[in-house]
């Protein structure tokens, strides 16, 4: 195909648009049999549960399915609408996690869009290194990663739920979702290359029987910790992002990593 800067343009948009979205994991079931083929999609958007972007195949590393005692790949990967997917038996009850990261990428933007993306996902600090340090009006060049699980469950909770991917950034539910109920608040910790997470801005999406609602559901303490509230039945997302100087100058200015958990709250 012949490249026009109309096409170029379009090419650049669709990429930020991409960067600018949450990672995340949506199984056809939350709540699997044991031994039944389960079928992942990987979603990328800020629609929850409903995904923006899909071929993007080329990106995905190491998906699988891990429950206690054992794990399978998610493969029979392929491009499906506007999402990626593959599918996975669940070789085990109780709490199933669906997990997967991206390679890594690069993006710049211009110094606007790159403020405003700090400011939408509470990135303060960043915001703040680069006022002291004379940089608020230069573009902001990024390398980002993302992680992303989903807690699923076949038959009874066996407390597998908490259980550590081991992901350069991680939410860690400190409570079985699938033993709360609606008015809960779901205790999370958030491990970055495993130590707390401190000041992050955790966002959570809900959806159910047509209805959507995004918010922020506050920052973490000193010690990564933070109660998220689930007013509602229905399907859950939680999301939080981390950022520091990259420790590749010559590659970017930032580094970031994306981490987002899903799972139904019955």
């Amino acid at each position: 195909m012949k490249t026009t800067p109309s096409s170029i343009a379009l090419l650049l948009a669709a990429t930020v648009a991409a960067h600018g979205h949450v990672l995340y994991i949506m199984p056809g079931n939350f709540l699997p049999a044991g031994g039944a083929t389960i079928t992942v999609g990987f979603h990328v958007g800020d629609s929850f549960p409903e995904s923006e972007v899909g071929g993007r195949l080329d990106r995905l590393k190491d998906p699988r399915l891990i429950w206690r005692n054992g794990s399978a790949a998610i493969g029979n990967l392929r491009v499906d609408g506007k999402r990626d997917a593959g599918d996975a038996v669940a070789g085990g009850t109780g709490e199933l996690i669906a997990a997967v990261q991206t390679i890594p990428n690069l993006i710049e933007l211009n110094p606007a869009k790159f403020t405003d993306y700090l400011k939408e996902e509470g990135l303060t600090e960043t915001i703040a290194w680069r006022a002291a340090h004379g940089e608020s009006g230069k573009p902001g060049k990024e390398r980002y990663s993302k992680y992303a699980k989903a807690v699923l469950i076949a038959g009874a909770a066996n407390g597998f739920a908490s259980h550590r991917v081991g992901y350069v950034i991680e939410i860690i539910p400190e409570a079985d979702p699938y033993t709360l109920k609606p008015g809960a608040l779901l205790p999370v910790q958030v491990l970055f290359r495993g130590k707390p997470a401190a000041d992050l801005q955790i966002e959570s999406a809900w959806a159910a029987g047509g209805g959507q609602k995004t918010t922020v559901a506050g920052r973490t303490g000193p010690d990564g910790r933070t109660k998220v509230p689930l007013p509602s039945a229905g399907l859950w997302r939680i999301h939080t992002i981390k950022m520091e100087r990259c420790a590749e100058p010559s590659v970017a200015d930032w580094e970031s990593f994306w981490a987002s958990m899903t799972f139904e709250l019955r």
